[in-house]
């Protein structure tokens, strides 16, 4: 874990946003019967059309893109389809690679088959998120972080997520539920990533609880519970909420759009990410994979193109020269805050995917 650090601080000195084309959604079929095919499921906005367009008139490979908007649904799909899967590449993050691989999901990846793997950048070639018993699992592809975002027309500038609970506020906040339940953990003072609960199943539930009670005593301060990036954008653009806690890369691209939206990581702290692509074992078209995962590392302008659409640091070296000064803006967070974000952990998750889950059912439920 010793490159820890220097990972969190590159994942925020790259944060930039922008516009750009939509990834367009293809239909997964089932390629084993095909040679100049790769089948992707990815999120929204991760894969610039552009790149497709030029990927498939190169190669002539065949590229069918299936969205997703959960790392859990993802899982299921894999898990369902067993050793013969319809999707040769997946979008995991790295605190939950641990659960793919355990379920023999995941390949390991071969980096000797990718001529571009010195073209990312210093930080993330030795990511500790995608490595696990001396093997990589994926390419690096975007980074993020939870934060806080106010439209600064309406609200005051705050250094703490109590904000969000501000009788001000009543009716104009927004979050996804299990997301915020770890903040609300980490600014009660305990710890959100379950980290230090490993064997200690009764401090856990405690912690939870308590979280899950604060939250569902707040309830009225709420105006929407959120899944999707896109659905606080909208709020924030109808004037709906006025503060809310953010993934960064759609609040980034709100303020690369002119909107009057601030983001911060509050004193109490934030938990960050990494997305990686990887490849299925068993995957139908594996060669295909490895052509199209080298392609992508081929230019920084391929990964500044992927910031542009999702708002999210591109892991991709050269990327901050190819931005411009205001999509390296969007993002650019004082030094203090940036080491206030934590990257989530993949160790415990299988007690803090138990219990932050129950929790937000019953969060929603009250």
């Amino acid at each position: 874990m010793k490159d820890f650090a220097a990972t969190r601080r590159s994942t925020l000195k790259l944060l930039a946003a922008g516009t750009g084309l939509l990834a367009a959604p293809g239909i997964i079929r089932s390629a084993r019967a095909q040679s100049k095919v790769v089948n992707i499921t990815t999120y929204d906005k991760f894969v610039p059309q552009e790149f497709i367009d030029q990927f498939q008139k190169d190669t002539g490979i065949q590229v069918n893109v299936r969205l997703t908007d959960d790392q859990g649904k993802q899982y299921n799909l894999l898990s369902a389809e067993g050793a013969a899967p319809s999707t040769d590449i997946v979008t995991v993050t790295g605190h939950r690679l641990s659960q793919f691989i355990s379920s023999n999901l995941l390949s390991k990846l071969d980096t000797g088959r990718l001529k571009n793997w010195d073209k990312l950048a210093s930080a993330y070639k030795g990511a500790p998120q995608l490595t696990i018993d001396g093997s990589t699992y994926g390419v690096p592809l975007l980074a993020g972080f939870e934060g806080l975002a106010r439209n600064t027309e309406y609200t005051k500038a705050s250094d703490s997520w109590s904000i969000m609970f501000e009788d001000e506020f009543k009716g104009l906040t927004s979050y996804i539920v299990s997301d915020f339940l770890s903040i609300v953990m980490r600014y009660q003072g305990n710890d959100g990533d379950y980290v230090t609960y490993e064997g200690k199943p009764d401090i856990a539930t405690e912690a939870t609880n308590k979280a899950r009670d604060y939250l569902i005593a707040q309830k009225d301060k709420v105006r929407k519970y959120y899944d999707a990036g896109s659905e606080v954008q909208q709020m924030f653009l109808n004037e709906d909420i006025y503060v809310a806690q953010a993934w960064s890369g759609p609040a980034a691209k709100l303020i690369m759009d002119g909107h009057p939206i601030e983001l911060s990581v509050p004193k109490e702290g934030t938990y960050g990410f990494l997305y990686s692509f990887n490849v299925v074992n068993n995957a139908p078209n594996a060669d295909a994979a490895y052509t199209f995962l080298d392609a992508m590392l081929s230019s920084p302008e391929i990964g500044a193109a992927m910031t542009r659409q999702s708002g999210f640091a591109s892991a991709f070296d050269g990327v901050d020269k190819v931005l411009s000064d205001r999509e390296r803006a969007a993002n650019a967070l004082p030094a203090e805050q940036m080491e206030r974000v934590v990257f989530f952990s993949s160790k415990n998750r299988a007690m803090k995917n138990e219990m932050i889950d129950k929790a937000s059912a019953e969060v929603k439920a009250a």
